[in-house]
């Protein structure tokens, strides 16, 4: 991760990252070299993506849970840039993960804006139409 931004540490890295040395707009870049670096085998970058699985399976496993659905056919909607890039590394094993945990659920990437989920959820409330819903869709297709 440091040499992509041109440093030599990991230190220098998020001293750069914490004091904007790295635009906003280059922090994308960091996810495709870990995954990159994970899948060469370095142990720690492996790590990190394990430890992600297990901590996304810890939150769906709770929240299911605690609504009773561990044993029930339900959706798990993963979401975010990260799991929306649907790399195999992080999202077969988050999949094998919550079969353990909760084995009729079906896990599904979502790689809409959230706002469009805001946006529909409003307009189902307002009753509007399938024309204004396909609108709505389009809009952030």
């Amino acid at each position: 991760l440091p040499r992509h931004f041109g440093l030599d540490s990991m230190y220098g890295l998020i001293e750069a990252l914490h004091r904007g040395a790295i635009p906003l707009g280059r922090r994308h870049e960091l996810t495709p070299v870990l995954f990159a670096t994970a899948e060469a085998g370095d142990p720690v970058a492996a790590a990190l993506v394990k430890r992600q699985a297990h901590e996304v399976v810890a939150m769906a496993s709770v929240a299911l849970d605690r609504l009773d659905l561990l044993e029930e056919e339900v959706p798990v909607l993963l979401g975010g840039s990260v799991l929306a890039a649907r790399h195999p590394q992080l999202n077969d094993r988050i999949a094998a993960l919550l079969a353990a945990r909760a084995p009729k659920a079906e896990v599904r990437v979502v790689s809409e804006p959230p706002v469009l989920g805001a946006a529909l959820l409003g307009l189902d409330r307002t009753g509007a139409g399938p024309e204004v819903h396909r609108r709505l869709r389009a809009r952030y297709a």
